[in-house]
């Protein structure tokens, strides 16, 4: 009587030249669409950045508060909005406020026209005649400046700083802030070239920003006051600076 025996059969299936062809190129192109996901993602947040220029908005806006012993309060929001893709930072600032007082009516209109630009002045000449508030102050990004201190902001992003002036109720028929602020794409590098001078508008000394470099933003407004209370109006300017 014979035992049967058991075999195990294993089939071994050989791809055939055409089907390894095929499975290399599947790898090759699955291995070029990661390589290329990943290029995409580095050139877009890291490498493209690089190569743009700073964009910002500079927009200065003033509130009044009571009046308090003839005293007006003056809430000035001095903002800065990164609307850029690329990290930003001031290197030096200043915000100067005046008292004004109004001159005498023009007799004729004064006409400025050449072939980019015309302008008609007819209004009435107002003149600075008072220092009410100033300051000025060098970051980090600034030669000689505090490297302790710097207004960084990273893309999409915004700031503010916030001052409190208390000006005489009634004695300046107008009152004029003017800001300016050296602002570049951070890190700042090469540091801007900017000093703190000292002036002064009669026997008042303040200080201003003086500089060669190109990138600044620079924003003025003033508020008219009626006889019962201040009516504030502002405008802001939105500039570019270079992509150094």
């Amino acid at each position: 009587m014979q035992v049967p025996v058991s075999r195990e059969v294993r089939v071994h299936s050989v791809p055939t030249r055409a089907e390894q062809i095929r499975t290399a190129v599947e790898i090759v192109a699955i291995i070029a669409a990661g390589l290329w996901a990943l290029y995409t993602f580095v050139y877009e947040q890291r490498i493209r950045p690089l190569s743009e220029p700073a964009e910002f908005s500079v927009p200065t806006t003033v509130t009044q508060g009571p009046t308090v012993n003839g005293v007006v309060f003056l809430t000035i929001h001095k903002r800065l909005e990164n609307t850029g893709n690329v990290p930003i930072d001031i290197a030096a600032e200043a915000l100067s406020v005046y008292g004004e007082k109004l001159e005498r009516p023009r007799t004729l209109a004064e006409r400025v026209a050449t072939s980019d630009f015309a302008q008609v002045t007819a209004d009435v000449p107002r003149k600075p005649v008072a220092l009410l508030f100033s300051t000025a102050k060098l970051r980090s990004g600034a030669v000689g400046g505090n490297a302790k201190t710097s207004f960084f902001l990273p893309p999409h992003s915004s700031g503010e700083e916030v001052f409190l002036v208390a000006v005489p109720a009634h004695a300046y028929p107008v009152v004029m802030v003017k800001r300016i602020d050296f602002i570049r794409k951070a890190p700042i590098s090469p540091q801007v070239p900017v000093r703190i001078v000292r002036t002064s508008l009669g026997r008042t000394p303040w200080h201003q920003l003086r500089s060669k470099a190109s990138t600044i933003a620079s924003t003025s407004f003033r508020s008219h006051h009626s006889p019962v209370a201040p009516s504030l109006r502002a405008s802001a300017a939105v500039r570019r600076c270079d992509p150094r």
